[in-house]
């Protein structure tokens, strides 16, 4: 995979790391995403930072705790621009990079480019902000500034993420944070269980379905604002196939990560035969009887 090639190359890199440097760096958030796009037309401008996911850097270390392995193999930064290009991928590589060996100016980047950021869309747009655009990592634990945490430091911004951390389900999370579940093959039980608890909770689908075991499936592809849906919903997420060299989208279904709603059709037709079938056999039973 591209990734790990530029992954390998990174210990020729030279990190910059002292508080000088830290102009010089590439910017953390951006705007350019299909999806957050759509978010524009109802008033929302959507600042994302997007890092090389899983365990994807120099250190080995990951940053999606609970990436499964069809989450890994099928995830979304081998879609989009981030499959497509080198220089994408190389760009997200540096961002963990700089996270991982250089926390405090990493986060204290990141509050400078909020601020700035609400100077810029102020009277233009409402400005929403998603940490974790292809990772999983609880930001809420890291004080940046007097204490703070980055949700703390703007309380009037809207943050969101996706993310497969149960856990963090059951704790309270600052109230301008909004997160939804996101399914995968290996915490199905768990996706249902906490969809039962009224959060919402994504899956991906090959055909988006308007139901799923006897809840309501909304198009998550409309928009990204996750914050705006009704509670306790699927959000249903048409699967982004990879688009990087070698990419092999059919581990997605075959793993089970992507859920395949021509199947799942079929296997509940064939149970309804199945008990038809047994219905008549225990009614012709008793008829003989």
């Amino acid at each position: 995979m591209e990734y790990q090639k530029i992954v390998l190359s990174l210990s020729r890199i030279k990190l910059l790391t002292n508080k000088t440097n830290i102009m010089k760096r590439k910017p953390l958030l951006s705007t350019n995403n299909a999806k957050t796009i759509k978010g524009q037309k109802l008033g929302y401008m959507t600042y994302i930072l997007y890092m090389s996911p899983y365990n994807l850097n120099s250190k080995g270390i990951n940053v999606c705790s609970h990436a499964s392995k069809g989450c890994a193999e099928s995830c979304l930064v081998g879609s989009g621009f981030g499959g497509m290009y080198t220089s994408v991928m190389q760009g997200r590589v540096n961002k963990t990079e700089y996270f991982l060996s250089s926390r405090n100016e990493f986060l204290y980047q990141l509050k400078s480019e909020i601020e700035k950021v609400i100077i810029k869309q102020k009277d233009k747009a409402i400005v929403t902000i998603r940490l974790n655009g292809t990772s999983d990592i609880r930001f809420e634990k890291f004080k940046i500034f007097n204490g703070k945490n980055i949700f703390e430091i703007f309380p009037d911004i809207q943050f969101y993420d996706y993310s497969k951390n149960y856990l963090r389900f059951n704790t309270e999370l600052p109230s301008n944070y909004h997160l939804t579940f996101s399914r995968s093959e290996n915490n199905n039980d768990k996706a249902m269980e906490i969809l039962s608890k009224g959060y919402n909770v994504a899956m991906v689908f090959n055909k988006t379905p308007t139901s799923y075991k006897g809840y309501e499936v909304i198009n998550g592809d409309n928009d990204d604002l996750r914050f705006l849906d009704k509670k306790g919903v699927i959000v249903g997420l048409r699967y982004k196939k990879m688009t990087g060299k070698g990419a092999d989208n059919s581990k997605g279904i075959e793993s089970g990560f992507v859920l395949n709603t021509d199947f799942e059709y079929a296997m509940e037709k064939y149970n309804e035969v199945v008990n038809r079938v047994k219905t008549n056999i225990s009614t012709l039973e008793l008829e003989l009887e």
